[in-house]
C-alpha cells in the first residue's frame, strides 16, 4: 500500500461504516465548537479512547450530563473544538461519538452524530482533515504570524496522483472524495478567530475534474466558510468566486480572505 492514497487511507478509516452508524432518527443537537459535552474517561479522568477498528479511533462524549458512572468510568468536560483539537495529536483517524448508544471496543458503535477530529501536522502545526502524509504545503504557512492574526484554518489536501487512470473509476473515486469532504467538513469544528475557514487544496491535471470539488458544503459552525485553492493557486470561494490577494508575504495572502469572510457571512457579522 501507498501510504499517500488518499483511498487506502479513507479504507482504514472505516468511514462507510462510520456514516451508517449515525442513528436515523435523532434529537436535534445543534452542535457547535462551543458546545459542552461529558466525555467517558477512566477513573483518573484521562480520556477514554477505544480502538472500534484497527485503524481508527473514538472518544465517547454525552451531550447531557450523566446522572452516575458506567463501572468504573467518569466523565470529563469539554467543549467539543477543545475535544477535538486535544484529540488531533492522534496519529490514527480518529472521531467522537456523540451520545453513543454502545462504548464496545473492536465494534463501530452507533450514535446520534459524529465529530471528526483533525490531524495535526508535528511541522507545521496545522491541521488536516486529510492524511498526515499529504502536507507538504502546510510548511509554508507561518505558524507565528497565523496565531498572531488570530486565524483559524483547518485544511484538506486532494491531488491527481490519488486517481487511477481509466475515466470510469477516476468518476467513481472523484465522488468518493466529494462524499468524504460532505461527510468531514459537516462534522469538524473550528474554532472563531479572525477568520475561520475550511481550506481545501486541489492539484489536478483536468480543470473540470478540479472544478467538481468546488461547491457550498454544509459546516458545523455557522461563522465558518469553506475556501479552496486550486492548481493555479487561486484562492476561490464556494460560490467559485476569486478571492484576489498577494502571495508575497503571509499578511498580505490571510487579510484578503479575513475580509472577504468579515463582509459575506451574516453569521459572523452578527457575533462581531
Amino acid at each position: 500500500m501507498q501510504s499517500s492514497d488518499f483511498h487506502q487511507w479513507y479504507k482504514k478509516g472505516n468511514f462507510e461504516l462510520q456514516k451508517a452508524a449515525i442513528a436515523p432518527k435523532k434529537r436535534f443537537l445543534n452542535l457547535s465548537y462551543y458546545t459542552i459535552v461529558y466525555v467517558l474517561a477512566d477513573d483518573k479522568n484521562k480520556i477514554l479512547i477505544t480502538s472500534e477498528s484497527e485503524h481508527s479511533q473514538t472518544a465517547f462524549a454525552y451531550t447531557e450530563a450523566p446522572q452516575s458512572n458506567l463501572d468504573d468510568k467518569s466523565f470529563v468536560e469539554f467543549t467539543l473544538g477543545e475535544l477535538s483539537q486535544q484529540l488531533s495529536t492522534n496519529k490514527l483517524v480518529t472521531f467522537i461519538k456523540v451520545n453513543p448508544l454502545s462504548t464496545t471496543a473492536q465494534t463501530i458503535n452507533p450514535c446520534e452524530e459524529i465529530i471528526y477530529c483533525p490531524l495535526r501536522d508535528k511541522m507545521s502545526k496545522q491541521m488536516t482533515i486529510t492524511s498526515l502524509h499529504h502536507t507538504l504545503p502546510l510548511l509554508a504557512i507561518d505558524h507565528k504570524k497565523v496565531s498572531t492574526m488570530n486565524f483559524e484554518g483547518i485544511y484538506g489536501f486532494f491531488r491527481d496522483s490519488d486517481l487511477p487512470s481509466d475515466p470510469e473509476e477516476r468518476t467513481t473515486h472523484i465522488l468518493r472524495m466529494i462524499d468524504f469532504l460532505q461527510f468531514t467538513i459537516a462534522r469538524t469544528p473550528i474554532k472563531f478567530g479572525s477568520s475561520s475557514v475550511m481550506c481545501i487544496f486541489l492539484d489536478f491535471d483536468n480543470p473540470i475534474e478540479e472544478n467538481q470539488f468546488i461547491q457550498d458544503y454544509e459546516l458545523m459552525d455557522s461563522y465558518s466558510n469553506v475556501i479552496f485553492v486550486n492548481s493555479h493557486l487561486e484562492i476561490i470561494n464556494s460560490y467559485k468566486q476569486k478571492i484576489e490577494y498577494d502571495g508575497d508575504k503571509m499578511e498580505t495572502i490571510l487579510l484578503p480572505i479575513i475580509n472577504w469572510q468579515k463582509k459575506n457571512n451574516n453569521a459572523r457579522q452578527e457575533l462581531l
